[in-house]
């Protein structure tokens, strides 16, 4: 599994793909956090609370293009390279490759991340440290979580084709159901019971859930059910090559 996770990791720096992914992250939010903003309340300087809300209001719809991008590849090309029948060959399981090339993307995202940190020191200290610090935390939990399931999603596209463009697709179609999706059908349905049932299927509801500072296990359930899901589906799929 290391070896699949070192080789991924290496790939990604070896890339076009992987500076872009981490530029393009860094600067879009640069931008609208400190310089240009569609309203007042998305810029720090102008809205007049010390808060990383507006990086972690706009980081969400990032990664819905973001993670859907690193991961196409994943299983895509080496299928159209006729690599992974080799990658199959070795002494691996296949929980073990697909859990290897998942917990690379996971370091990846927490490498996106990192930076924004000094976003963070910087809000402190023009604040006078008056930041809200249990949300800060758990704002940045809820990204993880986020992030980790668009990754799980994002490999599933990739194992069910060879055409990096369809799993960047199918990827992006799966990303905006679950996290925008079932928020929208459940509004259409009302304020009534099935309409909240239906919104507690949608990773927004959770990330802004853990997004206030409390932790919910009933939230942690959710990703890792939602994770784990994906993650066997993706072993399915990948096992249907044997059948």
């Amino acid at each position: 599994m290391f070896a699949i996770f070192k080789k991924e990791i290496r790939y990604f720096f070896s890339s076009l793909i992987g500076p872009i992914v981490l530029i393009l992250f860094l600067l879009i939010n640069s931008l609208f956090i400190w310089a240009y903003s569609p309203n007042d309340y998305m810029n720090v300087l102008t809205s007049g609370f010390a808060t990383l809300e507006p990086l972690f209001t706009l980081a969400p719809w990032m990664y819905l293009i973001l993670i859907p991008a690193m991961t196409m590849r994943a299983f895509a090309e080496e299928k159209a390279n006729g690599t992974l029948e080799l990658l199959l060959s070795r002494p691996l399981t296949e929980f073990q490759i697909i859990t290897g090339k998942f917990f690379a993307y996971f370091s990846l995202l927490i490498l996106t991340l990192i930076p924004t940190l000094i976003y963070y020191f910087s809000i402190q200290y023009l604040s006078h440290h008056s930041i809200d610090n249990a949300a800060t935390l758990g704002s940045y939990i809820g990204l993880l979580f986020l992030g980790s399931s668009f990754i799980s999603i994002g490999l599933f596209a990739s194992v069910i084709t060879k055409n990096q463009i369809i799993s960047l697709l199918v990827s992006l179609l799966f990303c905006l159901l679950f996290y925008f999706g079932f928020s929208l059908i459940a509004d259409v349905s009302g304020e009534t019971s099935i309409g909240f049932i239906i919104q507690q299927f949608g990773i927004e509801e959770h990330y802004y859930s853990i997004s206030r500072g409390l932790i919910d296990t009933r939230d942690i359930i959710y990703y890792f059910c939602l994770i784990a899901t994906f993650i066997l589906i993706t072993k399915l799929a990948l096992s249907s090559r044997k059948w």
